[in-house]
């Protein structure tokens, strides 16, 4: 619904067809002038639609991406492309993007944080020789219901995922060793279901850079993140964020705002302008900023880390781009 509304509301977009499998239980925003459906087929039936935008659990993407590319219809998809672990359903999925000629971007929102695309455009400024360490803090408010947890991944396909894009994303280059090492801190029942709430993760780049990634699922103050990119040149770093900027300093204590509560309000304008270089790219016939490429490195980097998440152990990862 977040979508759909940030959609209604950007002038470069008509949306002219929704599907949704439980449309008996939305309640659809009254500005909405368009064709609902309780079927995807039937929306990417509709000639009118020139492109779609697939916001479905996780377990969907892959179906619906391949479904979507075959109708000839442009692909914005959430991230990851497959919940699978082994990159082949991806790389075959990518391969039928390209051979039907669409163009396929990934939602890693937070490429277009105004704050993260300082950090990456005031690094990117050095070599990514002289990128030498990138730090990111990920953390939740609070727990998932498993249910939803088997729907969409578990911490490492779902929520760390974005981190193993942005790590690629800051530093420029690829990763190339995965050690990842977790706990289940705060809710020992996501055993059951083979998941972990606590994760802290290494990443070795090609030239033996480093990324450290630190995750939790609860985090009592709100929604935790930030990062940092050290090197050669010194430091940049973007600090958590919350709703206003007020502090107050007294002789007994200093107050700070607490963080945004959730990723919807933290993200807002980044959900925003990701919807909008979409659409952007479509209507200029440019390359999507984020393309099904950088899902699958990310992918590739989550198979590895939660094989070492298993085995205890370092994880070699294929840095090379593969020829689709």
């Amino acid at each position: 619904m977040m979508h759909l509304k940030n959609l209604l509301n950007e002038p470069s977009v008509k949306v002219v067809a929704v599907a949704d499998a439980n449309l008996a239980q939305l309640s659809l925003p009254e500005q909405l002038q368009a064709k609902v459906y309780d079927d995807a087929s039937d929306l990417l039936a509709n000639p009118q639609v020139k492109a779609v935008c697939i916001f479905a659990p996780t377990n969907a993407h892959e179906g619906l991406v391949r479904a979507a590319a075959n109708a000839g219809k442009h692909i914005f998809c959430e991230k990851p492309l497959s919940m699978a672990a082994d990159e082949a359903v991806s790389l075959e999925l990518l391969r039928t993007v390209k051979r039907t000629g669409v163009q396929l971007q990934i939602g890693f929102n937070r490429r277009f944080d105004p704050q993260f695309q300082m950090v990456h455009d005031q690094t990117a400024k050095a070599a990514p020789a002289e990128r030498q360490v990138v730090k990111i803090t990920s953390r939740d408010p609070d727990l998932l219901p498993h249910a939803l947890i088997q729907k969409i991944g578990g911490l490492v396909f779902d929520f760390t995922m974005h981190d193993f894009d942005m790590a690629r994303y800051l530093m420029g280059k690829n990763v190339i060793q995965v050690f990842a090492t977790g706990s289940t801190l705060i809710d020992p029942t996501l055993r059951e279901i083979d998941d972990v709430d606590t994760l802290a993760t290494v990443l070795t780049f090609e030239d033996g850079s480093l990324a450290v990634i630190d995750n939790s699922r609860r985090a009592v103050y709100g929604y935790d993140q930030r990062v940092e990119v050290f090197g050669s040149f010194g430091m940049v770093k973007a600090e958590n964020t919350s709703g206003y900027t007020v502090e107050a300093y007294t002789d007994t204590a200093i107050e700070l705002p607490k963080p945004y509560p959730h990723f919807s309000s933290r993200y807002q304008s980044a959900y925003q302008a990701e919807l909008r270089a979409f659409a952007h790219a479509i209507q200029v016939e440019e390359q999507v900023p984020v393309s099904g490429i950088d899902a699958l490195m990310a992918q590739r980097v989550a198979i590895a880390a939660m094989t070492s998440l298993h085995t205890h152990l370092p994880v070699a990862v294929d840095p090379q781009v593969p020829v689709l």
